[in-house]
C-alpha cells in the first residue's frame, strides 16, 4: 500500500500542469466521445439494418468540436515531452512574463524550446488515429461492396449497440486521474482510445513519418497550447488557449469531410451506398484531416 501511494505521489509531482489543463481537457471530451463511436464502429456487425444507425452516431459530432478535441488531444501529448516540458519549465524560471508573451505573439515559439520531440509524440498520436478511422473505414466499405451491401433494398435501423456517453470513470481517465495513472497508457499511444473504453481489440498499426511543413501552422498550435499547459498558465491565457484550439486548417477539413459526407447521402439509394459513404467521408476522410501533419 505504501508503495502505490509513493507511486501515486510521484506520477502527480511528474505532470502537475496536466492536472489544472481544464480548458484543454473540456474540448478533449468532445474527440474523446468522438474516438469512442470509433470504437463501437471497429466492433459491431455490419448489416443493412445498423448503417443509419452508425452514420446517426457520427453525424451527432460537431466538426468544429471535434477539430477543437484533436488539437488538445495532440497538445497534452506534446506536454509529455520530458526535454520539452524541461525546456519550458527553463524559460519559466528565468522570466514568466517574457514567456507568456512570446506564446501569444509567436506561434513558432513553443517549436524552438526543444519542440522536435514533442512534434514526434504529435505526429505519432495523428498516424494511430488515423489508422484507427482507416480501419473502421475499411469495414463498411469492404460491407458496401459486398453482396449484402448491393442489395437495393430499405429496412428499419436497428439499434448500434456501444456507450454512447463516457462513463464517470472515463472521464476520470480522460484526465489523468484513476487506473489510467497506475497504467502505462498516455495521450498518444496507439491503444489509448481502446485502453481507455475497455475495448478488447487490438490497436491498428500506424505507420510513422515526418512532419509536412505546408501543416506546420498545426502542429505549432498544439505545441504553443503544449507550452501553456506545461507553464501552469492555461487560466491565465484563456483567450490564448481558444484562439489556439480553433486551429483552422483541421476545421476546415473536417467541415468539407461533413459536406462531402452530406452530398454522397443526399444521391445514395441504399443501404450499401450509404455504407461507402460513411467509409470515405465519415470515417477515411477525418482521419485524413488528423494525419496531414504526417508525410
Amino acid at each position: 500500500m505504501r508503495t502505490w501511494i509513493a507511486a501515486s505521489a510521484s506520477l502527480v509531482l511528474l505532470s502537475p500542469a496536466l492536472a489544472h489543463a481544464d480548458a484543454a481537457h473540456d474540448a478533449l471530451e468532445a474527440y474523446a466521445l468522438y474516438q469512442n463511436d470509433v470504437s463501437t464502429l471497429l466492433d459491431t456487425d455490419i448489416n443493412g439494418r445498423n448503417v443509419d444507425t452508425a452514420l446517426s452516431r457520427l453525424q451527432r459530432h460537431d466538426p468544429d468540436r471535434i477539430a477543437r478535441g484533436w488539437i488538445a488531444y495532440g497538445a497534452l501529448t506534446a506536454a509529455q515531452s520530458p526535454r520539452f516540458a524541461d525546456a519550458i519549465q527553463d524559460s519559466v524560471q528565468r522570466g514568466r512574463g517574457p514567456v507568456l508573451r512570446a506564446l501569444r505573439d509567436d506561434i513558432t515559439y513553443a517549436r524552438q524550446q526543444r519542440g522536435d520531440p514533442a512534434v514526434q509524440l504529435i505526429l505519432s498520436a495523428a498516424s494511430a488515429d488515423n489508422a484507427r478511422l482507416e480501419m473502421a473505414g475499411a469495414r463498411y466499405d469492404r460491407f458496401a461492396r459486398s453482396s449484402a451491401g448491393m442489395g437495393r433494398t430499405n429496412v428499419a435501423s436497428a439499434d448500434l449497440g456501444g456507450e454512447t456517453r463516457l462513463s464517470a470513470e472515463m472521464l476520470d481517465r480522460l484526465r489523468g486521474a484513476g487506473r489510467v495513472r497506475s497504467t502505462s497508457t498516455t495521450y498518444g499511444s496507439a491503444s489509448y482510445w481502446d485502453d481507455l473504453s475497455d475495448r478488447d481489440g487490438r490497436a491498428p498499426r500506424a505507420r510513422g513519418g515526418r512532419e509536412r511543413s505546408d501543416y506546420a501552422s498545426v502542429t505549432n498550435h498544439m505545441l504553443t497550447l503544449a507550452a501553456i499547459i506545461v507553464a501552469d498558465a492555461e487560466r491565465a491565457e484563456r483567450r490564448r488557449v481558444s484562439q489556439l484550439l480553433d486551429e483552422p486548417l483541421t476545421q476546415q477539413c473536417m467541415q468539407m469531410e461533413r459536406l462531402q459526407l452530406r452530398q454522397c447521402l443526399s444521391v445514395s439509394i441504399d443501404a450499401g451506398e450509404r455504407a461507402y459513404c460513411l467509409a470515405h467521408h465519415g470515417l477515411n476522410g477525418p482521419g485524413g484531416c488528423f494525419s496531414n501533419v504526417v508525410r
